[in-house]
């Protein structure tokens, strides 16, 4: 049997992976099995040591996204220009870094991104994500607001002199309209910035999946990327990585749901 794993904190109470990649495991009829492994940052050289032996590959999240970077034997391209990793694959006892965030919003906002004005939430790795996928996609400006002023100002600027591009940072006040607002912050109870005029609105937070954001679009008209649909694309692409598979994400998104105690509304 193959083992995979989601690490990061507060994973094992709070995350739907292990729902929804076991789901889909069956479905595929793959020997496998996921978890959930609480992983503290200064921990991580001593759980890398033993994935190497003992997983087939594994997600990673807050707030290991960054961190995870000095403890793999590779990382892909894209991986490196973000940054940040969230998915391993394990091979030969060797750790290959992987970012398959980037790759769903790319997938499922792309089209509303290209040509637009982008507000990005954030300034972790979620944020990198989303401001690579931003540019990737032909985003005409790029803003990036963070609670704190210093760490948006910091990664506008990093970003801006990697790939060329004219990327704004601020704090998270007087944020301007934009076409697509991304949301790559753990809030979820509260509006962070307008969304008037707006085209699309994406959502990382998937637990709830309706946050007051989201309810904020849908009063308003504007398309909807929910934090759901992030987390299945995400994980679909990562059991491509890892299996070669193509998955089925409505079997993946069902599990979801009925993790969150959405199931009657799937």
């Amino acid at each position: 049997m193959k083992l995979f794993a989601v690490i990061g904190q507060g994973v094992r109470a709070k995350s739907a992976s292990p729902a929804m990649h076991n789901a889909s495991f069956r479905r595929l009829g793959v020997d496998a099995h996921y978890l959930a492994i609480e992983v503290p940052a200064h921990s991580l050289r001593c759980f890398t040591d033993l994935a190497r032996l003992n997983l087939a590959g594994f997600n990673v999240t807050i707030p290991l996204k960054e961190l995870i970077l000095e403890h793999l034997d590779g990382v892909n391209m894209e991986a490196r220009a973000i940054g940040a990793v969230n998915t391993v694959k394990v091979e030969r006892n060797l750790l290959v870094g992987f970012n398959t965030d980037f790759q769903a919003i790319y997938r499922l906002a792309g089209k509303y991104i290209e040509g637009g004005r982008v507000l990005i939430l954030g300034a972790g790795g979620a944020a990198r994500a989303a401001l690579y996928a931003a540019i990737k996609a032909g985003a005409a400006e790029i803003v990036v607001a963070n609670r704190t002023r210093e760490r948006a100002l910091e990664l506008a600027r990093e970003f801006a002199e990697k790939f060329g591009r004219s990327i704004r940072g601020q704090e998270l006040a007087n944020l301007p309209k934009a076409d697509v607002v991304v949301n790559a912050t753990p809030v979820h109870d509260r509006v962070l910035a307008p969304l008037d005029g707006a085209r699309a609105y994406v959502e990382y937070v998937y637990n709830p999946p309706r946050t007051a954001m989201v309810e904020l679009a849908e009063s308003l008209g504007v398309s909807v990327v929910d934090g759901v649909s992030i987390l299945v694309e995400q994980g679909a692409i990562a059991e491509e990585i890892w299996l070669g598979v193509n998955p089925d994400r409505e079997i993946m998104r069902r599990a979801v749901l009925d993790f969150l105690g959405q199931g009657a509304t799937s």
